[in-house]
């Protein structure tokens, strides 16, 4: 990986939030990602291959600030991995499936190998974008 789009990759993470969906809490990844990207958040929604339904996760989609979603496939429906790829695609979120909630080097080389740089980088313009309309524009 080259240390240009590792910054870049670092610079569209910096204060955002990922959600991950899938598997059980585990707080110590969830830290490390957080920390090693700057991230105001790390949004976790467990679910259970026995879970029916996707709703679960669907209002963490939403979330102000949401630049990436990881799925933790494996630990889930297969359903709820279709649901969420379609629901990223009509936000405009960037998504990227692992076996598990992944470490923060082994999820910037997924991030370059899926040359997902230039989609987070529009999606955190366009979040960006609607912070500042509600707040009523650029200071």
């Amino acid at each position: 990986m080259t240390s240009t789009t590792q910054c870049s990759i670092l610079s569209a993470l910096e204060g955002q939030k990922i959600v991950v969906v899938g598997g059980d809490r585990r707080e110590g990844a969830l830290t490390r990602l957080r920390t090693a990207f700057g991230l105001a958040d790390v949004i976790h929604c467990c679910t259970r291959k026995g879970d029916a339904s996707p709703k679960c996760f669907e209002s963490s989609l939403r979330v102000s600030g949401v630049v990436l979603v990881v799925w933790v496939l494996g630990l889930s429906r297969t359903h709820h991995g279709e649901h969420l790829h379609q629901r990223c695609r009509e936000l405009g979120i960037p998504y990227i499936d692992t076996y598990r909630i992944p470490h923060p080097n082994a999820l910037l080389a997924k991030i370059e190998d899926l040359h997902l740089t230039d989609a987070l980088e529009t999606r955190r313009a366009h979040v960006l974008s609607l912070s500042q309309q509600r707040i009523g524009g650029a200071a």
